[in-house]
């Protein structure tokens, strides 16, 4: 089985994993912005690796941290495991339970902030993630503490979206946009597993939530809310990935970086309205 990607795409300084802690309490006071990728372990299909959320946070992460300029900014591990119920009908899917989630991200947040740095943002991978993300930062906000967070794919989208070829013009799961980002990250025998797995394969372009068989979508339809269930008879994926290729990938990377990056810095610099403040002369704001 050869690697499927290098361990870190951005130089050690940027890593906050290979720092010693005389140089992360460096990263502090110089006021670094901390950065945490989150993703999942589950499936996406048969063509692609049960890490691809954790991946493309990641790596999308530490290139655009790479990017940015004129401000200290450090990339945290990983949380790994998300909140993925919805795929736990195929094998190789980890999921915490949504309390559990919530826990580990108020905890690794308030671990980082409570030492002295100034904001953590974290960096989605995974659509089932993203909601928790948001209710939990409002909450720590609220409480507090300088929370944010962003699906990686999301500050580049408008650049990207046009690179796509396939029939679904959006991100979806084990997609075009996942399959082809998956391949510019990856060792050119990684990109020919991928390339060979999704060969031939139909578009599939109504949600997983509608039973096989149904065309009408009425979750979609009104804006209700139902999880993509991802059962044993469902092909596991959501998009069109035979459309993918290295080459779009590599161009929607760089869309993507780029995106994040002017994010960052952005996000960075905007002082922020912090905690809860009842008299209207004095106001509370992030550092």
């Amino acid at each position: 089985m050869t690697n499927i990607a290098p361990r870190h795409f951005a130089p050690s300084s940027l890593i906050w994993a290979e720092l010693t802690r005389a140089e992360l309490a460096a990263k502090r006071d110089a006021g670094a912005l901390v950065i945490v990728p989150t993703g999942a372990i589950e499936q996406h299909g048969d063509f692609l690796p049960v890490e691809t959320d954790t991946l493309l946070a990641s790596a999308v992460a530490e290139l655009a941290a790479n990017r940015v300029t004129g401000l200290e900014i450090v990339v945290a591990p990983a949380v790994p495991v998300g909140f993925s119920p919805h795929h736990l009908s195929h094998p190789g899917t980890i999921s915490l339970r949504l309390e559990t989630y919530l826990a580990l991200l108020a905890d690794t947040a308030r671990s980082i902030l409570d030492s002295g740095f100034p904001r953590v943002v974290f960096v989605n991978g995974h659509g089932g993630n993203s909601a928790p993300l948001r209710s939990l930062c409002a909450q720590m906000v609220t409480d507090g503490y300088a929370v944010g967070m962003v699906d990686y794919f999301a500050p580049g989208e408008k650049d990207w979206l046009p690179f796509l070829k396939g029939g679904l013009h959006r991100t979806g799961h084990a997609c075009e946009q996942e399959a082809a980002l998956t391949m510019a990250l990856t060792s050119p025998e990684a990109q020919e597993r991928v390339r060979s797995g999704i060969e031939g394969l139909p578009a599939r372009l109504v949600q997983p939530w509608i039973a096989p068989g149904h065309e009408d979508d009425p979750i979609t339809t009104f804006g209700a809310g139902w999880p993509p269930i991802f059962q044993a008879d469902d092909c596991g994926y959501f998009g069109d990935p035979a459309s993918a290729t290295a080459e779009t990938g590599a161009l929607i990377l760089e869309a993507t970086v780029a995106g994040l990056a002017a994010f960052l810095e952005a996000f960075a610099r905007t002082p922020l309205r912090l905690g809860i403040s009842r008299d209207q002369a004095k106001p509370r704001l992030t550092p």
